[in-house]
């Protein structure tokens, strides 16, 4: 049953004509947006398990694989600090259509990419596109349902998980199935042409109006977040988000090629590896709020943080596959939930600038995934594989010195 506060929000910026089955088209609309969530989520996440086939292809360095990730950094950074003002100024159920439609496209592109410099471009727009949606589906959904928007935003994230975990799962029957690492982004492509389709019939038959413009300006969100940067907790969260995610993305970027160049074991170990560490970040954000009733998140994460830390540093150096396998699982488990955490940590120090809190930590978070994505492919060409994937744990530690100092800030205040 839709909730008063849906329905009227949907009269209000006449995106459904309620005189119809309003449950019905909302339900549509839902469905297809988790839909959206699922799909950019496995793109994104396949892409590690496809890295060393690019590799070749291209005849890639690993710096230059690195700059892919930091390419794609720049694109989410380009479209969290100019999309807001767009999302104000149009229906997002219009903008989510246009903006899925351009990365249905970029699929097609980066499946057909003739030189490696057009398939950095691609990359731009992937990471543009990814990041725009995931802050106007979240937005729409928020706005939508109100106070039932929690549970329903759980859900939409529940859809990302899955579609991370799918990812590198399909990344591997892919190869498997003989196909070639650029088939894979054009069959994602089929598939959200599909979701496209659905989407556009659906809001096609809803009379969808121009909302009225906002004071929404860059030259003001700039302003509230070195305001909001003053605050050292919140200091504190941006670097904590930048190091984790860092993390994350080096792992989901490079533990295929180090299994595969640096350790010389089969790619079928690093493939598995990684499906096995995205399984583990599902599961840790389901058993979240259990953990979450018993121990302060911050202390449990400070301490993850550090085992984490330690079993990595063991096991990337004796390299052996099976141990890697575990290690990841472990990791993904252990630290998994901790970037919706941060956020939702954000976002309780200023509650009347969730939107602002959230892009504050997460422009720090795309200029440092930029940088790191880049100087760890540095690393591995100049220093070799087993020294350069040791900033993984590197990361992961310096994790843990930030909750160290973010538990005593807050025990302070």
């Amino acid at each position: 049953m839709i909730s008063q506060k849906a329905i009227n929000f949907m009269q209000k910026n006449k995106i459904i004509d309620t005189n119809r089955t309003l449950a019905i088209q909302m339900k549509t609309i839902l469905y297809c947006l988790f839909g959206i969530m699922f799909f950019f989520a496995t793109a994104a996440t396949m892409t590690g398990i496809l890295i060393p086939e690019m590799m070749e292809s291209y005849h890639l360095s690993n710096s230059q694989i690195g700059l892919i990730g930091s390419f794609q950094s720049i694109g989410s950074f380009s479209a969290m600090m100019f999309g807001g003002a767009l999302a104000d100024r149009f229906p997002k159920l219009k903008l989510i259509a246009i903006i899925f439609a351009v990365y249905t496209a970029v699929m097609y592109c980066i499946g057909m990419a003739p030189i490696y410099h057009l398939l950095l471009f691609y990359f731009i727009l992937l990471g543009a596109t990814n990041a725009y949606l995931n802050l106007l589906i979240s937005a729409f959904v928020s706005e939508a349902y109100g106070e039932r928007r929690t549970a329903y935003m759980n859900i939409m994230h529940a859809f990302f998980s899955i579609g991370s975990l799918a990812g590198p799962i399909y990344g591997v029957l892919a190869q498997y199935a003989g196909f070639v690492w650029n088939q894979s982004f054009i069959h994602i492509g089929i598939l959200c042409t599909m979701i496209v389709g659905l989407f556009i019939l659906v809001i096609s038959k809803a009379e969808v109006i121009q909302s009225a413009p906002s004071e929404y300006s860059i030259k003001k969100l700039l302003s509230n977040i070195a305001t909001l940067l003053l605050n050292r907790h919140l200091q504190l969260l941006a670097l904590l988000c930048a190091f984790y995610m860092g993390y994350q993305q080096s792992i989901s970027l490079w533990i295929t090629t180090y299994v595969q160049k640096g350790l010389g074991l089969g790619d079928e170990i690093g493939n598995f590896a990684l499906v096995l560490f995205w399984t583990g970040i599902v599961v840790a954000r389901f058993i979240q709020p259990v953990i979450d009733k018993r121990i302060p998140y911050q202390k449990y994460l400070c301490a993850a943080c550090f085992v984490t830390a330690i079993i990595y540093m063991v096991v990337l150096l004796i390299g052996n596959g099976l141990f890697i396998i575990i290690a990841l699982f472990m990791g993904g488990v252990f630290t998994g939930a901790a970037y919706p955490t941060i956020i939702a940590m954000a976002c309780a120090l200023y509650p009347n600038m969730t939107g602002t809190a959230t892009a504050t930590i997460s422009l720090v978070q795309s200029i440092s995934t930029t940088l790191l994505s880049w100087i760890l492919g540095i690393f591995m060409e100049h220093i070799g594989y087993k020294a350069g994937i040791m900033l993984i744990p590197v990361l992961v530690f310096l994790c843990t010195l930030i909750l160290t100092v973010l538990i005593r800030h807050t025990a302070k205040t």
